[in-house]
Protein backbone atom coordinates (compact mmCIF):
# COMPACT_ATOMS: atom_id res chain seq x y z
CA UNK A 1 0.00 0.00 0.00
CA UNK A 2 1.37 3.54 -0.91
CA UNK A 3 0.03 6.46 0.83
CA UNK A 4 0.81 10.25 0.38
CA UNK A 5 0.11 13.15 1.91
CA UNK A 6 -0.90 17.03 0.60
CA UNK A 7 1.31 19.66 2.53
CA UNK A 8 -0.73 20.92 5.46
CA UNK A 9 -2.48 17.60 6.21
CA UNK A 10 -5.26 19.26 4.43
CA UNK A 11 -6.53 15.57 2.19
CA UNK A 12 -4.97 12.51 2.64
CA UNK A 13 -4.30 10.73 -1.06
CA UNK A 14 -4.51 6.94 -0.77
CA UNK A 15 -3.82 3.99 -3.46
CA UNK A 16 -4.31 0.51 -3.12
CA UNK A 17 -2.82 -1.80 -5.73
CA UNK A 18 -5.09 -4.83 -6.52
CA UNK A 19 -4.74 -8.11 -8.06
CA UNK A 20 -4.90 -7.00 -11.64
CA UNK A 21 -2.91 -4.09 -11.57
CA UNK A 22 -4.88 -1.05 -11.27
CA UNK A 23 -5.26 0.93 -8.30
CA UNK A 24 -8.17 1.69 -5.86
CA UNK A 25 -9.05 5.17 -4.46
CA UNK A 26 -10.02 5.55 -0.59
CA UNK A 27 -13.18 7.91 0.10
CA UNK A 28 -11.78 11.73 0.39
CA UNK A 29 -12.73 15.70 -0.91
CA UNK A 30 -10.99 15.52 -4.31
CA UNK A 31 -11.65 13.82 -7.73
CA UNK A 32 -11.27 10.85 -8.78
CA UNK A 33 -8.86 10.46 -11.87
CA UNK A 34 -8.57 7.41 -14.18
CA UNK A 35 -5.24 6.88 -15.73
CA UNK A 36 -4.99 5.58 -19.22
CA UNK A 37 -2.12 4.21 -21.21
CA UNK A 38 -3.17 5.90 -24.95
CA UNK A 39 -4.22 9.58 -26.04
CA UNK A 40 -7.55 8.70 -25.76
CA UNK A 41 -8.69 6.54 -23.37
CA UNK A 42 -7.49 3.31 -24.94
CA UNK A 43 -6.14 0.99 -21.67
CA UNK A 44 -7.11 1.86 -18.15
CA UNK A 45 -4.04 1.36 -15.86
CA UNK A 46 -5.05 2.89 -12.49
CA UNK A 47 -7.78 4.89 -10.52
CA UNK A 48 -7.36 7.30 -7.80
CA UNK A 49 -9.05 10.16 -5.88
CA UNK A 50 -6.31 13.36 -6.41
CA UNK A 51 -7.43 16.65 -4.02
CA UNK A 52 -7.11 19.05 -7.36
CA UNK A 53 -5.65 19.13 -10.52
CA UNK A 54 -2.52 20.55 -10.45
CA UNK A 55 0.54 18.84 -11.85
CA UNK A 56 3.66 18.91 -14.14
CA UNK A 57 5.16 15.89 -15.15
CA UNK A 58 7.87 17.66 -17.68
CA UNK A 59 10.60 14.55 -17.07
CA UNK A 60 8.47 12.31 -14.81
CA UNK A 61 5.84 10.20 -15.09
CA UNK A 62 2.10 10.11 -14.13
CA UNK A 63 2.08 6.75 -11.93
CA UNK A 64 3.01 3.42 -12.27
CA UNK A 65 2.40 1.90 -15.15
CA UNK A 66 2.30 4.83 -17.66
CA UNK A 67 5.61 6.30 -20.03
CA UNK A 68 6.33 9.74 -20.12
CA UNK A 69 4.54 10.55 -23.53
CA UNK A 70 1.12 9.33 -24.80
CA UNK A 71 -0.95 8.90 -21.82
CA UNK A 72 -4.49 10.24 -21.24
CA UNK A 73 -6.59 10.87 -17.74
CA UNK A 74 -10.37 11.44 -17.11
CA UNK A 75 -11.44 13.00 -13.84
CA UNK A 76 -14.59 12.85 -12.55
CA UNK A 77 -16.67 14.42 -9.39
CA UNK A 78 -18.51 16.87 -7.86
CA UNK A 79 -17.87 20.79 -7.52
CA UNK A 80 -19.46 22.81 -4.90
CA UNK A 81 -20.47 26.87 -5.20
CA UNK A 82 -19.97 28.61 -2.54
CA UNK A 83 -21.65 31.76 -3.99
CA UNK A 84 -24.12 32.86 -7.06
CA UNK A 85 -22.51 34.46 -9.90
CA UNK A 86 -20.49 33.61 -12.82
CA UNK A 87 -17.47 31.46 -12.29
CA UNK A 88 -14.76 31.76 -14.51
CA UNK A 89 -12.14 28.64 -14.90
CA UNK A 90 -8.96 29.04 -16.74
CA UNK A 91 -6.43 26.06 -17.15
CA UNK A 92 -2.82 25.89 -18.57
CA UNK A 93 -2.09 22.75 -20.61
CA UNK A 94 0.23 20.31 -22.20
CA UNK A 95 -2.10 19.31 -24.51
CA UNK A 96 -5.42 18.95 -24.77
CA UNK A 97 -7.81 19.50 -22.21
CA UNK A 98 -12.23 19.53 -22.51
CA UNK A 99 -13.84 20.79 -19.30
CA UNK A 100 -17.88 19.90 -18.19
CA UNK A 101 -19.31 21.75 -15.18
CA UNK A 102 -23.19 20.47 -14.49
CA UNK A 103 -23.06 19.10 -18.46
CA UNK A 104 -22.39 22.32 -19.83
CA UNK A 105 -18.73 22.60 -21.93
CA UNK A 106 -16.48 25.59 -20.70
CA UNK A 107 -13.51 24.47 -21.93
CA UNK A 108 -12.55 22.72 -25.33
CA UNK A 109 -9.15 22.23 -26.98
CA UNK A 110 -8.61 19.02 -28.46
CA UNK A 111 -5.30 19.29 -29.59
CA UNK A 112 -1.34 19.85 -29.05
CA UNK A 113 -0.54 23.00 -26.97
CA UNK A 114 2.44 23.71 -25.69
CA UNK A 115 1.64 24.84 -21.96
CA UNK A 116 -1.08 27.33 -23.04
CA UNK A 117 -3.74 29.00 -21.12
CA UNK A 118 -7.28 28.35 -21.88
CA UNK A 119 -10.26 30.12 -20.22
CA UNK A 120 -14.38 29.64 -19.58
CA UNK A 121 -17.30 30.73 -17.60
CA UNK A 122 -20.32 28.84 -16.08
CA UNK A 123 -23.43 30.79 -13.96
CA UNK A 124 -23.43 28.63 -10.69
CA UNK A 125 -26.05 29.17 -7.80
CA UNK A 126 -24.71 29.11 -4.23
CA UNK A 127 -25.08 26.07 -2.05
CA UNK A 128 -25.16 23.43 -5.14
CA UNK A 129 -23.18 20.47 -6.70
CA UNK A 130 -22.30 20.44 -9.55
CA UNK A 131 -21.01 16.62 -11.84
CA UNK A 132 -18.06 18.22 -13.28
CA UNK A 133 -15.56 16.38 -15.31
CA UNK A 134 -12.25 17.19 -16.75
CA UNK A 135 -10.72 15.01 -19.95
CA UNK A 136 -6.48 15.51 -20.55
CA UNK A 137 -4.28 14.13 -22.84
CA UNK A 138 -0.56 14.30 -23.17
CA UNK A 139 0.69 13.51 -26.63
CA UNK A 140 4.80 13.64 -27.19
CA UNK A 141 7.24 14.25 -23.93
CA UNK A 142 6.42 15.58 -20.91
CA UNK A 143 2.56 16.63 -19.99
CA UNK A 144 1.65 19.01 -17.57
CA UNK A 145 -2.04 20.28 -16.34
CA UNK A 146 -3.36 23.19 -14.12
CA UNK A 147 -6.74 24.12 -13.47
CA UNK A 148 -7.93 27.13 -11.55
CA UNK A 149 -11.30 29.38 -11.36
CA UNK A 150 -11.92 32.98 -10.33
CA UNK A 151 -15.26 32.50 -8.03
CA UNK A 152 -17.48 35.62 -8.35
CA UNK A 153 -16.72 37.49 -5.02
CA UNK A 154 -12.76 37.27 -6.45
CA UNK A 155 -10.82 39.09 -9.02
CA UNK A 156 -7.54 36.97 -9.32
CA UNK A 157 -7.48 32.97 -10.01
CA UNK A 158 -6.92 30.29 -7.35
CA UNK A 159 -6.89 26.96 -7.36
CA UNK A 160 -10.18 24.62 -7.38
CA UNK A 161 -8.87 22.56 -4.04
CA UNK A 162 -10.25 19.57 -2.26
CA UNK A 163 -12.65 22.13 -0.15
CA UNK A 164 -14.65 22.28 -3.23
CA UNK A 165 -14.35 18.88 -4.97
CA UNK A 166 -15.71 15.52 -3.65
CA UNK A 167 -15.87 11.78 -5.37
CA UNK A 168 -18.55 10.90 -7.49
CA UNK A 169 -20.60 9.29 -5.10
CA UNK A 170 -20.99 12.06 -2.86
CA UNK A 171 -24.21 12.63 -1.23
CA UNK A 172 -24.57 16.25 -0.31
CA UNK A 173 -26.17 16.68 2.94
CA UNK A 174 -29.73 16.89 2.18
CA UNK A 175 -31.21 20.51 4.04
CA UNK A 176 -33.52 19.96 7.49
CA UNK A 177 -37.13 21.32 7.06
CA UNK A 178 -38.15 23.55 9.28
CA UNK A 179 -40.50 22.32 12.29
CA UNK A 180 -44.01 22.90 11.63
CA UNK A 181 -46.19 24.28 14.60
CA UNK A 182 -49.94 23.50 14.29
CA UNK A 183 -52.06 26.35 14.76
CA UNK A 184 -54.34 25.95 17.74
CA UNK A 185 -57.70 27.78 17.02
CA UNK A 186 -58.95 30.17 20.22
CA UNK A 187 -61.74 29.01 22.08
CA UNK A 188 -64.59 31.08 21.86
CA UNK A 189 -66.37 32.45 24.97
CA UNK A 190 -69.59 33.39 24.56
CA UNK A 191 -70.12 37.36 25.79
CA UNK A 192 -71.62 37.83 28.70
CA UNK A 193 -75.66 39.30 28.52
CA UNK A 194 -75.60 43.11 30.70
CA UNK A 195 -79.15 43.75 31.44
CA UNK A 196 -79.94 47.47 31.43
CA UNK A 197 -81.52 48.94 34.81
CA UNK A 198 -85.01 50.91 34.38
CA UNK A 199 -83.17 54.15 35.22
CA UNK A 200 -84.72 57.67 33.25
CA UNK A 201 -81.35 58.84 30.92
CA UNK A 202 -79.64 61.65 32.25
CA UNK A 203 -79.43 64.66 30.01
CA UNK A 204 -76.15 64.44 28.37
CA UNK A 205 -74.31 67.73 28.61
CA UNK A 206 -71.44 68.93 26.40
CA UNK A 207 -67.91 68.25 27.45
CA UNK A 208 -65.77 71.10 27.99
CA UNK A 209 -63.31 71.56 25.48
CA UNK A 210 -60.25 71.11 26.12
CA UNK A 211 -56.81 72.65 24.27
CA UNK A 212 -54.11 70.75 23.19
CA UNK A 213 -50.84 70.58 21.43
CA UNK A 214 -51.13 69.21 18.24
CA UNK A 215 -49.27 65.68 18.02
CA UNK A 216 -45.95 65.39 16.45
CA UNK A 217 -46.26 65.28 12.73
CA UNK A 218 -42.39 63.92 12.56
CA UNK A 219 -42.75 59.85 11.51
CA UNK A 220 -40.49 57.67 14.28
CA UNK A 221 -37.59 56.51 12.03
CA UNK A 222 -37.03 52.65 13.19
CA UNK A 223 -33.18 51.44 13.88
CA UNK A 224 -31.77 48.29 12.49
CA UNK A 225 -30.24 46.58 15.34
CA UNK A 226 -26.82 45.57 13.85
CA UNK A 227 -26.12 41.61 14.78
CA UNK A 228 -22.58 41.73 15.94
CA UNK A 229 -20.01 38.95 14.14
CA UNK A 230 -19.72 35.95 16.57
CA UNK A 231 -16.06 36.22 17.14
CA UNK A 232 -16.07 40.31 17.38
CA UNK A 233 -14.47 41.87 20.44
CA UNK A 234 -12.07 39.08 20.73
CA UNK A 235 -9.17 39.80 23.53
CA UNK A 236 -5.91 37.88 24.87
CA UNK A 237 -7.60 34.81 26.67
CA UNK A 238 -10.76 34.19 24.76
CA UNK A 239 -11.08 30.74 23.94
CA UNK A 240 -13.91 29.61 21.48
CA UNK A 241 -15.33 26.53 20.50
CA UNK A 242 -16.20 26.45 16.90
CA UNK A 243 -19.39 24.64 17.19
CA UNK A 244 -20.37 25.12 12.97
CA UNK A 245 -17.48 23.30 12.07
CA UNK A 246 -17.74 19.60 10.94
CA UNK A 247 -15.89 16.78 10.21
CA UNK A 248 -16.59 13.69 8.15
CA UNK A 249 -16.44 10.98 11.06
CA UNK A 250 -13.40 9.55 12.08
CA UNK A 251 -11.50 11.85 9.53
CA UNK A 252 -10.23 15.26 8.88
CA UNK A 253 -11.78 15.84 5.80
CA UNK A 254 -14.01 19.48 6.35
CA UNK A 255 -17.54 19.60 5.03
CA UNK A 256 -18.94 22.34 3.05
CA UNK A 257 -21.30 23.25 5.69
CA UNK A 258 -18.62 24.52 8.21
CA UNK A 259 -17.47 27.32 5.72
CA UNK A 260 -20.07 29.96 6.78
CA UNK A 261 -18.45 29.62 10.29
CA UNK A 262 -14.45 29.84 9.27
CA UNK A 263 -15.07 33.08 6.79
CA UNK A 264 -16.70 34.55 9.63
CA UNK A 265 -13.46 33.87 11.49
CA UNK A 266 -11.49 35.23 8.42
CA UNK A 267 -13.07 38.43 8.20
CA UNK A 268 -12.64 39.11 12.11
CA UNK A 269 -8.82 38.34 11.38
CA UNK A 270 -8.60 40.64 7.87
CA UNK A 271 -10.42 43.30 10.20
CA UNK A 272 -8.14 42.97 13.39
CA UNK A 273 -4.60 42.60 11.77
CA UNK A 274 -2.75 42.19 14.84
CA UNK A 275 -5.32 39.54 16.28
CA UNK A 276 -2.85 36.04 16.27
CA UNK A 277 -5.02 32.90 17.53
CA UNK A 278 -4.13 28.99 18.26
CA UNK A 279 -6.21 26.53 16.61
CA UNK A 280 -6.09 23.51 18.81
CA UNK A 281 -8.40 19.98 18.20
CA UNK A 282 -9.39 17.62 20.45
CA UNK A 283 -11.15 13.82 20.74
CA UNK A 284 -12.80 11.51 23.24
CA UNK A 285 -10.92 8.90 24.39
CA UNK A 286 -12.43 6.39 22.88
CA UNK A 287 -9.84 4.15 20.58
CA UNK A 288 -5.71 4.03 20.43
CA UNK A 289 -4.96 7.38 21.90
CA UNK A 290 -1.62 7.50 19.21
CA UNK A 291 -4.57 8.08 16.43
CA UNK A 292 -6.48 10.11 18.57
CA UNK A 293 -3.58 12.42 18.28
CA UNK A 294 -2.96 12.66 14.84
CA UNK A 295 -6.73 12.92 13.65
CA UNK A 296 -7.06 16.34 16.26
CA UNK A 297 -3.69 17.06 15.01
CA UNK A 298 -4.61 16.76 10.95
CA UNK A 299 -8.28 18.37 12.16
CA UNK A 300 -6.36 21.66 13.47
CA UNK A 301 -4.11 21.78 10.17
CA UNK A 302 -7.33 21.64 7.55
CA UNK A 303 -9.07 25.06 9.64
CA UNK A 304 -5.33 26.83 9.43
CA UNK A 305 -5.03 25.70 5.49
CA UNK A 306 -8.44 26.81 5.03
CA UNK A 307 -7.71 30.63 7.00
CA UNK A 308 -4.51 30.32 5.41
CA UNK A 309 -6.01 30.12 1.70
CA UNK A 310 -8.41 33.12 2.15
CA UNK A 311 -5.80 35.65 2.99
CA UNK A 312 -4.68 34.90 6.76
CA UNK A 313 -1.03 35.39 7.14
CA UNK A 314 0.28 31.54 8.27
CA UNK A 315 2.19 33.17 11.19
CA UNK A 316 -0.68 34.50 13.05
CA UNK A 317 -1.86 31.11 13.45
CA UNK A 318 -0.71 28.32 15.73
CA UNK A 319 -1.79 24.68 15.51
CA UNK A 320 -2.08 21.92 18.13
CA UNK A 321 -3.75 18.42 18.61
CA UNK A 322 -4.29 17.48 22.06
CA UNK A 323 -6.29 14.23 21.40
CA UNK A 324 -8.61 13.31 24.56
CA UNK A 325 -6.03 14.67 26.55
CA UNK A 326 -8.11 17.73 27.52
CA UNK A 327 -11.94 16.84 27.73
CA UNK A 328 -14.76 19.37 29.06
CA UNK A 329 -17.56 16.67 29.42
CA UNK A 330 -17.77 13.35 31.36
CA UNK A 331 -17.12 10.56 28.39
CA UNK A 332 -18.78 8.30 30.29
CA UNK A 333 -21.60 9.72 28.13
CA UNK A 334 -22.17 10.01 24.52
CA UNK A 335 -23.38 13.59 25.03
CA UNK A 336 -20.11 13.93 26.93
CA UNK A 337 -18.15 12.13 24.37
CA UNK A 338 -19.82 14.08 21.58
CA UNK A 339 -18.49 17.97 23.22
CA UNK A 340 -15.09 16.62 23.69
CA UNK A 341 -15.00 15.82 19.95
CA UNK A 342 -14.44 19.63 18.98
CA UNK A 343 -11.92 22.26 17.46
CA UNK A 344 -11.51 25.40 19.32
CA UNK A 345 -9.25 28.49 19.00
CA UNK A 346 -7.62 30.91 21.66
CA UNK A 347 -6.45 34.01 21.24
CA UNK A 348 -2.95 34.44 22.05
Amino acid sequence: MVARCLIGGMIGLFVMQSANGQSKATAGNGLKGDYFDGTNFERKVFTRMDPQIDFNWEGSRPGPGLGRSYYSVRWTGKLYAPTTGVYKFTATVDDGIRLWIGGKKVIDVWRLNDNQTFRGDVYLKAGQYYDLRVDFFNDPLGGSISLFWIPPNQTTPSPVTGNYLFRPDFQPPKPVAPKVVPKVAPKMVPKPVVVKPNVRPAVARKPPVVRTTPKDTVARVTIPVKTPERFEGLKTGDKLVLNQVFFAQSEYRLLPESYAELDKLVRTMTQSPTLQIEISGHTDNVGDPRLNLALSENRAKVITTYLVRNGVADGRIATKGYGGTRPIADNTTEEGRAKNRRVEFSVK
